[in-house]
């Protein structure tokens, strides 16, 4: 049967087996043709040292993802003057949205709405539109990163466009058609293998790559203003694979599977008798030399009506199920050939992403310059991590949330994830651990979900293992959209989105005011590099042993014990990891933090910038470039003094008589505390600062209900039964204090309200005092020296 194989090369320790398969007949445009009159190298996003930088220096992303730009449909009925005002809507939406982008932190977009083909500019289309926004988000300074770029979708007419597969035309489009009327929709994971689906793939990339921006007047290939670009987002292969999901496709995939799976076992052991050598045996029935070695094990069990093919091996498998056994499973296997099937996937899943990489680069300068991603996630996954090893960066997520349904918890039904060993992961981490030395770290999305009373330290906690980690880019998620932005004078009075059973709208922060200063602060600090790294950070080396090791094939198997030891060890000493395939063993170099003791620790301190103080709740982060705190801080005295010469002090938190959940809060004096430059300098020497104070919100009338724990875990995104969202207003607990440092004297300063809007302001004296009232709704304070 045929392979696909054009040509083969197998990398002996599984680094790759390489796939070949030609290009599209065509593409939008040549790429060699536009490469005249481009901006200088200097403008680009180019990884160096491990790092993206522009122009040989150095830049942080901090990247918003959601819901824009504003899109306004027309219709028949519409008359000319309609359309020009739905029109004149569209532009001013975009130049809003990214003046609020840029007034909240923001330098980069994670943008997720992709346009392709032509259009007239000026015309109010969808492309027009579009363009334009990308058009002001550069304007503005922004950087963008590309998701998903080969996703694209497959149906039985596509293999008419291929020529060179038309020898398979006629199964392949059977096999789509089977697909279609039995709603396979992750028939996407056989693009890996299947070489029609990789064609369609680049002419989708090429589609993309090719659209010209009549604004910015380049191609999206060309131009700059791209900073990443990403081939898939959360395809998460691997697990699917060895999950068994290939198992449902049309036979016609399973089989191109199977043909390449022999092709492998036979490059890797040349006869049968090795096969048999290494494996210990083969089931009944299976040949390598008839090709009817089955793909096992998988996580799962195989049911032994699968390895059933002749007369004689039926006989034999029937007597093993006649003790009562329908499948076979790991167990039934030895090690060595359950290596085989995870190094077999790993080969042509790199080798599929190299040769989509390959073209990608080809289609221009930006694509060519910036770092490309082969997937984002799957955190706590060691092929994963191998994969985005293998590319020009890492990326991974996490999410996490902010109550609880363990009815012993002290703080029920919130907690404080200040009180715990610091984490940003429900379970295995996922975001902590995966920097690879060599390769920009780039966090694709992260949050903290909605209702949460504790939620103004969560980017802080981000941003302290951003800078104990030394990442490159974080993208949060989600700006929910708002449509009427330049039309409502107050258009972010909205209720907060919380939690609800179909879908994570509690990771939405457009109307959350609390969480959204101290993102602010947050993104200054990680965008000036205010707070250093580890200075020494651990280095984990995984071998072959661990990268294919069977075990892994079960959700949090990879790594074995040593591996958990990675999570507290990062905020102790910083981590790297390197998986190596051309050594048998691990090696850990440097000092680890076992896992089961990290609970010991009261006091985690990665360098004398950041400490994390368990036992009294709180995060403190002191440089001569920011003072940050975050957690209750009537355990930690009536005022709080930063090295740099910054004084927190009467700190005193007025809570709406109304707020739900109110109890404790002016007690325990839980704020989120930030003085940080906007411009990159030391706080001495910065001419502009931006200063929050905060403690937390909630909707009017917002109730969490309650959840039964016999009932067990209640779904991931939902909350208890009986709960209210509840309505506007926004209730906030307001925060007074007073900062203290010698450096403001003199300094102007402004208090701004939730819309930015200026609600007060002065001069600082000369005792270089400033009070933040909380009789006045203060969302920042801007401080200029003038």
């Amino acid at each position: 049967m045929h392979t696909g194989f054009t040509r083969r090369e197998v990398v002996r320790g599984g680094v790759a087996l390489a796939v070949a398969a030609s290009l599209p007949a065509a593409v939008a445009e040549d790429a060699s043709a536009s490469q005249e009159n481009l901006p200088p190298d200097s403008e680009y996003v180019r990884v160096t040292d491990g790092h993206l930088t522009v122009g040989g220096k150095r830049i942080r992303l901090w990247c918003i993802i959601g819901g824009f730009p504003n899109y306004y449909t027309f219709e028949e009925a519409d008359t000319a003057a309609v359309r020009e005002e739905k029109k004149r809507h569209g532009y001013a939406d975009a130049d809003a949205l990214v003046a609020r982008f840029a007034d909240l932190g923001f330098n980069g977009s994670r943008l997720w709405d992709h346009v392709e083909g032509t259009y007239v500019r000026g015309d109010g289309s969808r492309e027009d539109v579009h363009d334009y926004f990308v058009a002001a988000l550069k304007k503005k300074g922004f950087r963008i990163w590309f998701p998903s770029i080969s996703t694209t979708d497959f149906s039985p007419n596509d293999v008419d466009t291929q020529p060179a597969q038309a020898s398979r035309a006629v199964a392949w489009k059977a096999a789509m058609r089977e697909a279609q009327e039995k709603n396979i929709g992750h028939i996407r994971i056989a693009c890996v293998w299947d070489p029609v689906m990789e064609e369609m793939q680049r002419r989708r990339i090429a589609s993309r790559l090719n659209h010209r921006n009549l604004y910015t007047g380049l191609r999206v290939a060309d131009d700059p203003v791209y900073a990443v670009f990403e081939l898939t987002n959360e395809e998460w292969w691997m697990s699917k694979m060895v999950g068994g999901l290939w198992q449902t496709l049309p036979k016609y995939f399973q089989e191109t599977l199977s043909a390449q799976w022999h092709e492998f076992l036979r490059e890797k052991y040349g006869t049968e008798e090795k096969l048999l050598a290494r494996w210990g045996g083969l089931v009944p029935g299976e040949s390598l030399t008839r090709g009817t070695v089955r793909i096992a094990p998988l996580a799962g069990g195989t049911k032994i009506d699968d390895f059933t093919v002749e007369p004689q091996a039926r006989k034999q498998l029937e007597l093993v199920k006649a003790v009562g056994k329908q499948e076979f499973n790991r167990d039934d296997f030895n090690r060595h050939r359950g290596e085989d099937v995870l190094e077999f996937f790993l080969a042509i899943q790199l080798a599929h992403k190299r040769r989509l990489g390959e073209f990608v680069k080809a289609q221009g300068k930006a694509a060519r310059l910036a770092p490309l991603l082969f997937d984002t996630g799957i955190g706590y996954e060691i092929q994963s991590q191998f994969l985005h090893q293998n590319a020009d960066a890492v990326s991974h997520d996490a999410y996490i949330n902010g109550w609880t349904t363990y009815r012993k918890h002290h703080r029920y039904p919130w907690f404080s994830g200040l009180e715990d060993w610091p984490r940003i992961a429900e379970d295995v981490p996922w975001l902590e651990h995966n920097r690879t030395e060599g390769k920009p770290y780039l966090c694709y999305e992260t949050q903290i979900q909605q209702p949460a009373k504790y939620r103004a330290e969560f980017a802080f906690r981000l941003l302290a293992l951003a800078s104990i980690q030394d990442w490159d880019a974080v993208c949060w998620h989600y700006w929910g959209g708002v449509r009427d932005i330049t039309t409502d004078p107050r258009p972010f009075d909205r209720a907060m989105d919380v939690a609800n059973y179909s879908h994570p709208q509690g990771y939405h922060f457009t109307y959350d005011e609390v969480q959204n200063a101290m993102m602010r602060a947050a993104a200054h600090a990680f965008r000036s590099f205010a707070f250093p790294a580890a200075p020494t950070p651990t280095t984990y080396i995984w071998g072959r042993r661990s990268l294919y090791d069977p075990a892994s094939m079960d959700y949090a198997g990879s790594y074995g014990k040593t591996g958990l030891n990675m999570l507290p060890t990062t905020y102790q000493y910083g981590v790297r990891i390197r998986i190596d395939p051309t050594r048998e063993d691990d090696q850990v170099l440097g000092p680890q933090v076992n896992y089961l003791d990290s609970a010991r620790w009261t006091v985690i301190q990665p360098n004398e910038a950041i400490t994390f103080d368990v036992r009294r709740g709180g995060l403190t982060m002191d440089s001569p470039s920011g003072a940050v705190f975050t957690g209750f801080m009537a355990r930690f005295g009536a005022s709080l003094a930063f090295r740099n010469g910054v004084v927190l002090k009467d700190v005193a938190i007025r809570v709406p008589d109304t707020m739900p959940y109110r109890e404790g809060i002016a007690e325990e004096k839980y704020i989120g505390f930030a003085l940080v430059p906007e411009d990159g300098l030391p706080l001495a020497r910065s001419r502009r600062l931006t200063l929050g104070l905060v403690s937390t919100s909630f909707n009017s009338g917002f109730k969490m209900g309650d959840w039964d724990p016999a009932k067990g875990v209640p779904p991931r995104y939902g909350l208890p039964p009986g709960c209210e969202f509840g309505a506007t207003p926004v209730l906030v607990a307001r925060v007074r204090g007073t900062v203290q440092a010698p450096f403001l004297r003199g300094m102007r300063y402004v208090f701004r309200d939730w819309h930015g809007r200026e609600i007060g302001g002065g001069t600082v004296g000369t005792e270089g005092a400033l009070t933040v009232p909380h009789e006045k709704p203060v969302w920042i304070v801007e401080l200029r020296r003038v």
